[in-house]
């Protein structure tokens, strides 16, 4: 998770529910930003309740993550919600926090990402503040065209709509087993 409120706690109750009801064994990796955003709107203890394995970042490798990231030691990479900060850091191949350093060197190891970007809509796009009201956001576009460079990019999904990793993460788990 990065620095973006966009589907916060629509992501904190699918995971709740993948573990609860699938069995899913997830680790949620924060970058500072994402700590910071969850800290803001005051969902640390909703995500810490709903999952069990949370890791903030201290540098790009710590915790290390990168190194199983690329050897394939987890059956998927998926980064949601993403910020447009951090797509356009892995669009220019910038790989200096801990999210976008795990991407990189997941992608070099011939592992798949998945991302679901916060800012991908044509149309500006209703999210909420903080406090809970209602916040519109128009995607600049700068944003948008970041987008089409992340789909082009190997190595990558770009996701559409958050209900779509339910499904994403289901058929990986029903092919596991």
């Amino acid at each position: 998770m990065t620095g973006t409120g966009y589907v916060l706690q629509e992501s904190i109750d699918l995971m709740k529910e993948l573990q609860e009801d699938f069995n899913v064994d997830l680790t949620v990796i924060l970058s500072k930003e994402g700590a910071a955003v969850v800290k803001w709107y005051k969902k640390w203890l909703a995500l810490n309740e709903a999952v069990k394995k949370v890791n903030v970042e201290k540098t790009p490798n710590i915790p290390f993550y990168a190194g199983p990231l690329q050897l394939g030691n987890y059956d998927l990479f998926l980064v949601c919600p993403v910020s447009a900060n951090s797509v356009a850091k892995i669009v220019g191949g910038i790989a200096d926090t801990l999210i976008t350093n795990c991407v990189a060197q997941a992608i070099k190891g011939g592992q798949t990402v998945y991302i679901f970007p916060s800012d991908q809509d044509t149309e500006p796009i209703v999210t909420s503040r903080p406090d809970g009201s209602p916040l519109i956001l128009k995607i600049r576009d700068i944003e948008l065209e970041n987008i089409k460079k992340l789909n082009q990019m190997e190595g990558i999904i770009v996701i559409k709509k958050i209900e779509d990793i339910k499904k994403i993460i289901l058929n990986k788990v029903n092919k596991k087993i």
